[in-house]
């Protein structure tokens, strides 16, 4: 990719509102929501967000540098945080509890939720490859194709380190379905992963950094995929923007906002990997060195695009669907066109000038 150092009825009723609210997404729409006469309450953004993950920095950019505080205060709104804790509620929990109204994370953990109903559209691709795949030094284990019959430790079962590696398994011959299941999925927490691996408890574990690259060094482990090279995942979001169908319903120009601001944040993290790893480092966001840290973040790619980032899901919802993860039931073309969404005012994505401190929409799309 770039370098070599390193996510019913009730449930159309809410989607058609919200195609409703595109349609008339223009000056008449903006005009609603910023034209506040101070009479009524701001309207407020409330954006997830975790620390221990360099993955979010750009989220941790966005809140820092206030991108998002910017982007919403245009239009008269203020931006919210809410942290997800591991262990605590997870984000499709707080979502589907009203606590979160957009946000950021692995795409493909929320497949299954989207599916049963969980409220979320993507608007954009925020970056690429940052989940890794490792054997101990000693394993007989060459590739994915050697897979077969092996016990892989994950994050968790509907993690899109499964989700990627199932399709992974797919492509080489190896069965991830129900009635031809040929490996074991077990879950750890995501700091007890390497040490699985090294007490042989696994075969295998999967990953997402800087946790995984801390337990190849601490280990030795050797890696078997990395999503940021491996040419099925090069061209593929691992972590991706959204935002829950009743801002798109009640709020469009502020789902916009956020979306714009993250691609942004995405853009500059690219441009500016060292700073991004200090920013975190200094907020308590992020822990660790700061040359590892800016190392990982620049082997990450960080450039935004909406167009490649439903393609993404595209491709995977596909695959998984013919996996069995998604239904044979599913209708799988409205189930894509629902869960990622164009919205009015949002470019493809962004870039940023370090000199100049500026950014530029891109409005091409990426491929």
């Amino acid at each position: 990719m770039k370098k070599s150092v390193f996510a019913s009825a009730a449930f159309a009723a809410v989607l058609a509102a919200i195609t409703m609210s595109f349609s008339g997404c223009g000056n008449k729409t903006a005009q609603s929501s910023s034209g506040s006469s101070g009479k009524e309450d701001v309207k407020i953004v409330r954006i997830n967000f975790s620390t221990g993950s360099l993955c979010h920095a750009p989220v941790h950019v966005a809140m820092k540098l206030g991108l998002f505080d910017e982007e919403l205060s245009k239009i008269g709104q203020k931006a919210e945080y809410v942290q997800v804790v591991e262990g605590g509620a997870t984000l499709a929990e707080m979502i589907a509890s009203g606590k979160v109204d957009a946000g950021y994370g692995l795409y493909a953990t929320q497949l299954q939720a989207m599916e049963n109903g969980l409220p979320i559209s993507y608007t954009s691709g925020i970056h690429i490859g940052c989940t890794k795949y490792y054997v101990r030094a000693d394993s007989d284990i060459q590739s994915v194709s050697d897979l077969r019959g092996k016990k892989i430790g994950v994050p968790g079962l509907a993690d899109s380190a499964v989700m990627n590696l199932k399709r992974k398994l797919m492509d080489v011959g190896i069965g991830v379905t129900a009635e031809n299941n040929e490996v074991e999925f077990v879950a750890y927490a995501s700091s007890d992963l390497a040490i699985a691996l090294n007490n042989k408890a696994v075969d295998v574990i999967g990953a997402h950094d800087p946790i995984a690259t801390k337990g190849e060094l601490a280990y030795g482990f050797r890696k078997i995929l990395d999503t940021g090279i491996d040419e099925k995942f090069v061209k593929e979001y691992c972590c991706q923007q959204f935002v829950t169908h009743k801002l798109l319903r009640e709020n469009p120009e502020g789902a916009a906002a956020v979306t714009r601001a993250l691609q942004k944040a995405a853009a500059y993290v690219e441009a500016e990997p060292r700073a991004t790893a200090q920013l975190q480092i200094e907020n308590d966001l992020v822990a660790g060195d700061l040359d590892f840290n800016a190392a990982l973040l620049e082997e990450l790619d960080f450039v935004p695009s909406r167009s490649l980032g439903k393609k993404t899901l595209d491709a995977a919802a596909r695959q998984l669907q013919e996996a069995g993860i998604l239904k044979k039931t599913t209708d799988i073309e409205k189930f894509i066109s629902e869960g990622y969404i164009e919205l009015y005012g949002v470019p493809d994505g962004y870039s940023y000038d370090s000199t100049t401190k500026t950014y530029k929409e891109i409005y091409e799309s990426r491929s």
